[in-house]
C-alpha cells in the first residue's frame, strides 16, 4: 500500500487516491482523503463505483458532497443528473443536466442526457396532469358520495388502488401530504362500510406507506404523544374482526419497520443501524404496544396471531430483523414471559382469545427467538425467564380445582416450548416431577387434563430412548385414555402410540412394540379419517398426525398407498383443516414416496470462499457487509454443508488483520466458537475451526480469553488433541502448542490437566502411524515448551531415547 511519505507532490497523492478508487478499495483510498483538496475527487469517484452498482442514492449522495468541494465539477454534476434520473427526481436532474452542458456545451453525453430528460419531464406533466384529475375523479366517488350505489364505490376504492400501486405519483397524489390518511382511516374503521371497503382503504394506505418518510410521519401524526399515536397506528388491526382486514392492517405495520430502520426484506435490502438508533425511541414505543397487546383480553385471537407474525419477522436480526440488539431487549424486558404466558393457553381454558393455530406461531416466534441468543450470557438470560415461568406454574399446580387449572396452562406451555426451542423444552420436561404430574393429569377424571396430558405425552417422544421409557411407565395410562368415550381424548391416546412405535424409524432392531402394532394402529387412525361426519376437524387432525409417524413404517407405507379412500381422506383433511394439518399431510406424502431433501452445499458461497483468497476480495466481502450473512449459516447446526462452507471463508477471512482482531476482541463469542467447532465430527467443518484455532492462538490475549470464558476448555482440547481425523487433529495440537508457547501460567493449566498425558501418549504411539505423523510433531512441541518453562524434566527413558535416537516402545 502505498503511504504518505511515498507521495511527493499533492498531484501523486490524488493519482494514488484514484488509482484506489478506480479498484474499489475504498479502504485505502479513504488513507488520502484527510487532504481537503482531494475529497471531492475521491467523492466523485465512489459516485462513479456507486452508479455501475445501481445505488443511485449513494450516486446522488456521494456527488452532492463532491460539489460541495467544487459546485462547478462537471461529472459530478453529470453523475448526480444520471443518479436522480433513475430516481425518477426529472425536474432535480434537469436542472443539474443544465448546469453541466452549460459548463462543458461540447460533451455530447450530456447533451443526450438532457434531450432525454426534457422528453421525460414533459411525458411526467402530462401524465402528473392525468393521474390529477383520476385521482379527483375516485375520490370523489369514494368518499364524498358522488357513487351511484355501492358496487360503484367499490369499484372506485379497487380503482385508486390500483393508481396507488401503479406509480409513485398516484400514491403521492392520495397521501396529498397527509390529508388522504383520516378519510382513509375512517372508512377502514368504519363497521357500517362493507369489509371489502375496509380492507381496500387499509390497502391503500399501505400502497402509500411504501415510501419511508410517508411512513415515519403516519406513525407520529395521530397525537402529540409519542405512545398514542403509536398505540393508534398499532392498533389500527383490532378495528375488524376479519383475517383478511387484519393481514392487511398488518402490512402497514411491516411498512413501519422497514422506515424505522431502512430495510426491505423484499429488495434484500439490510437494516441501517445508524437510521435504527436514531429511531430508537419510536422502535422501543412500537414494541412495547405490541407486546401488551399479546396479552390484552381485548384483543382477538386473529390479531393476536399477527402481532406475533410481526415480532418473528420484525424483531430476530439474525433472521433479517432489525439490527442487533432488540430481540435481547425484549428477552430482558418482560417481552418474552408475555409470549410464554401465551404459549400456555389454549381455546378451551384461555385468559383472552387464541385459537389451536396460535400455538404454532408462537412456537416458532420463541425458537427464533432462542436462536437470535447468539452469547452464552444472552442464552442464560433467555433460559433463565423460562425457568422463572416454569417453577411459577409447578409452585401453583396443586391438587385442587385451582391447581388443576394451572396443570393445563403448564402442559401448554411445555408442549409450546416441545414445539419450538425443542432443546429447552426438553430440559424442562425430564424431571421426575414432570413426567408424575403429567401421568396424574392422564389418570384423571377431567377430561380436558386427560387430553392435553395425552398431547403433551406425545411430544416429550422425541427420542427412541424417551419412547422406551414413556413405553414402560404410561403405555397402561395410554390404553386408558384410549378407551376414554371422549373422542378428544381417545384420538391424542391413538397419537401417542403411533408415535411411541414410530419412535424406532426404520431400524426393526429399535422397534418399540411387537411386530404388526403400527398396522393396527395404522387402521384405527383410518376410521378416524374416514368418518367425516361424526368426527370434527380437530380429531381427524390428530389422527392424521398418528398416521404421518406410521408412515416411516415399509408396510405401513405400501397399505397407505393401496387405499385409495383413505389418500381421498386425506386430501380433503387437506382442504378443509388448512394450516393445521400442513406440516403433517407433507410428511406422510414425502415418507410415501421417499422425498426427502438432501443437504446441498450451496455453491455461491463455495465460490466466495475460493474467491476470499486474495486480500481484495476479503475487504470487498467485508465492505459489502456479507459477515454477518455468512456467520448466519456459520450457526447452522442443522445443515453441515452450509456451516462447514462458511466456517471456510471465515477462515479465509481470519488472515486480514482486520477481521482477526474483530473476531479476538472481547465482547464477542467468535473465539470461543471457533474453538468448540475445532472438536465437531464434521470433518470438514473440524478442519477449519482446527485451522482457525492455530491462527487465533498465535495471539496471546487471545489464549488467555480462552482460557477465562471457556470453562469446560480441558474437555474440548481433549476431543480436539484426539480427534478421529488426521489432519484436524495435527491442526488442533498446533493451536495448543502455540498456547504453551505463549504463556508460562497457560502452559502450566495444560500440563496440571489431563490433556498432558494425551499429549504423552501421541509423542510415544503417535510415531507408529505414518497418518498420525503430524500430529506427533506437534504434541512434541507442546511439551517442549513446558519442559523449557521447567515445568516438566524428561524421565531417563526419555533421555536414552533422544541420545540414541530410538524408541523403547515395542514392536508389535
Amino acid at each position: 500500500m502505498v503511504t504518505q511519505s511515498q507521495i511527493d507532490s499533492a498531484e501523486s497523492l490524488k493519482d494514488a487516491g484514484n488509482d484506489a478508487a478506480k479498484r474499489g478499495e475504498w479502504t485505502e483510498a479513504s488513507e488520502y482523503e484527510d487532504d481537503k483538496a482531494l475529497r471531492g475527487a475521491l467523492y466523485r469517484n465512489r459516485a462513479l463505483a456507486r452508479l455501475k452498482q445501481d445505488d443511485y442514492e449513494g450516486t446522488e449522495s456521494d456527488a452532492t458532497k463532491a460539489l460541495e468541494y467544487d459546485g462547478a465539477d462537471v461529472k459530478a454534476l453529470y453523475r448526480r443528473a444520471l443518479a436522480r434520473e433513475h430516481l425518477d427526481n426529472v425536474a432535480a436532474a434537469f436542472k443539474d443536466a443544465k448546469e453541466a452542458l452549460r459548463l462543458s456545451p461540447k460533451d455530447k453525453s450530456i447533451s443526450d442526457l438532457l434531450q432525454r430528460l426534457v422528453v421525460a419531464n414533459n411525458e411526467k406533466v402530462k401524465k402528473a396532469t392525468s393521474m390529477d384529475n383520476k385521482v379527483k375523479d375516485m375520490s370523489s366517488l369514494a368518499f364524498e358520495g358522488s357513487a351511484k350505489d355501492a358496487e360503484q364505490k367499490k369499484q372506485a376504492f379497487n380503482n385508486l388502488l390500483v393508481l396507488a400501486r401503479e406509480t409513485e405519483a398516484g400514491a403521492a397524489r392520495i397521501w396529498n401530504v397527509g390529508k388522504g390518511v383520516p378519510i382513509l382511516l375512517s372508512v377502514a374503521e368504519n363497521n357500517n362500510e362493507p369489509l371489502e371497503i375496509s380492507i381496500a382503504a387499509v390497502r391503500i394506505l399501505d400502497e402509500t406507506l411504501k415510501n419511508h418518510g410517508r411512513a415515519l410521519f403516519f406513525l407520529s401524526m395521530h397525537d402529540s404523544d409519542g405512545l398514542r399515536s403509536a398505540r393508534r397506528v398499532c392498533r389500527l388491526m383490532c378495528a375488524r374482526d376479519s383475517k383478511e382486514y387484519v393481514d392487511a392492517a398488518g402490512l402497514i405495520l411491516q411498512r413501519i419497520f422497514n422506515a424505522l430502520v431502512k430495510m426491505d426484506r423484499t429488495k434484500d435490502i439490510k437494516p441501517d443501524p445508524e437510521v435504527a438508533e436514531a429511531n430508537k425511541l419510536w422502535i422501543i414505543r412500537v414494541i412495547l404496544e405490541l407486546e401488551s397487546m399479546l396479552t390484552d383480553k381485548t384483543v382477538s385471537a386473529i390479531v393476536r396471531e399477527m402481532v406475533i407474525d410481526i415480532l418473528l419477522k420484525n424483531l430476530m436480526h439474525m433472521d433479517g430483523g432489525i439490527p442487533r440488539g432488540w430481540s435481547w431487549k425484549f428477552t430482558e424486558d418482560s417481552g418474552l414471559l408475555a409470549l410464554l404466558d401465551v404459549s400456555s393457553q389454549i381455546p378451551e381454558q384461555c385468559d383472552y382469545p387464541v385459537t389451536h393455530e396460535t400455538r404454532q406461531h408462537v412456537a416458532i416466534c420463541l425458537q427464533r427467538l432462542d436462536e437470535d441468543m447468539v452469547f452464552d450470557s444472552k442464552r442464560l438470560i433467555y433460559k433463565e425467564k423460562v425457568d422463572h415461568f416454569f417453577n411459577g406454574l409447578m409452585a401453583r399446580a396443586s391438587d385442587d380445582p385451582e391447581g388443576h387449572k394451572v396443570r393445563i396452562k403448564l402442559a401448554c406451555f411445555l408442549i409450546t416450548m416441545l414445539q419450538g426451542p425443542v432443546d429447552v423444552g426438553i430440559n424442562l420436561v425430564t424431571n421426575d416431577q414432570v413426567t408424575a404430574l403429567m401421568l396424574q393429569m392422564a389418570a384423571s377424571s377431567n377430561l380436558l387434563m386427560q387430553s392435553v396430558a395425552a398431547e403433551l405425552i406425545v411430544m416429550t417422544v422425541v427420542k427412541h430412548e424417551r419412547a422406551t421409557s414413556i413405553l414402560k411407565v404410561g403405555i397402561p395410562i395410554l390404553r386408558k385414555l384410549y378407551e376414554s368415550e371422549d373422542e378428544n381424548v381417545k384420538v391424542r391416546a391413538l397419537m401417542g402410540l403411533c408415535k411411541c412405535a414410530a419412535a424406532g424409524g426404520d431400524d426393526a432392531s429399535r422397534a418399540t412394540m411387537k411386530e404388526g402394532a403400527p398396522q393396527k394402529l395404522a387402521q384405527t387412525c383410518k376410521k378416524f379419517l374416514l368418518d367425516y361426519e361424526k368426527y370434527s376437524i380437530d380429531v381427524r387432525r390428530f389422527a392424521c398426525e398418528g398416521l404421518s409417524y406410521l408412515s416411516l413404517d415399509a408396510d405401513v407405507k405400501e397399505w397407505i398407498v393401496s387405499d385409495s379412500l383413505l389418500l381421498r381422506a386425506l386430501f380433503c383433511l387437506a382442504q378443509s383443516a388448512g394450516a393445521l394439518c400442513v406440516f403433517t399431510l407433507a410428511t406422510i406424502y414425502v415418507n410415501l414416496a421417499n422425498a426427502y431433501e438432501k443437504p446441498q452445499v450451496d455453491e455461491e458461497l463455495v465460490k466466495l470462499a475460493q474467491a476470499s483468497m486474495s486480500d481484495s476480495v476479503r475487504r470487498r466481502i467485508i465492505k459489502e457487509r456479507a459477515v454477518p450473512k455468512i456467520e448466519e449459516f456459520w450457526f447452522m447446526t442443522d445443515h453441515e454443508q452450509l456451516r462447514a462452507a462458511a466456517a471456510e471463508l471465515l477462515l479465509n477471512l481470519l488472515f486480514l488483520d482486520e477481521f482477526f482482531k474483530d473476531t479476538v476482541r472481547k465482547g464477542t463469542d467468535k473465539l470461543k466458537l471457533w474453538v468448540l467447532y475445532a472438536a465437531e465430527a464434521n470433518e470438514r467443518l473440524a478442519r477449519s475451526a482446527s485451522a482457525a484455532f492455530a491462527i487465533l492462538t498465535e495471539d496471546v490475549d487471545a489464549n488467555r480469553r480462552i482460557f477465562d470464558e471457556l470453562k469446560s476448555w480441558p474437555d474440548v482440547f481433549k476431543e480436539i488433541a484426539m480427534h478421529e481425523d488426521p489432519e484436524a487433529q495435527r491442526r488442533g495440537l498446533m493451536g495448543i502448542a502455540n498456547i504453551m508457547e505463549s504463556d508460562e501460567k497457560l502452559c502450566a493449566e495444560i500440563v496440571a490437566s489431563e490433556i498432558f498425558r494425551v499429549l504423552v501418549a501421541i509423542e510415544k504411539l503417535g510415531a507408529k502411524n505414518e497418518a498420525r505423523k503430524g500430529a506427533t510433531e506437534q504434541a512434541v512441541r507442546a511439551l517442549a515448551a513446558a519442559e523449557k518453562f521447567g515445568l516438566i524434566k524428561p524421565t531417563d527413558r526419555e533421555l536414552y531415547e533422544r541420545t540414541n535416537q530410538v524408541s523403547t516402545i515395542p514392536e508389535e
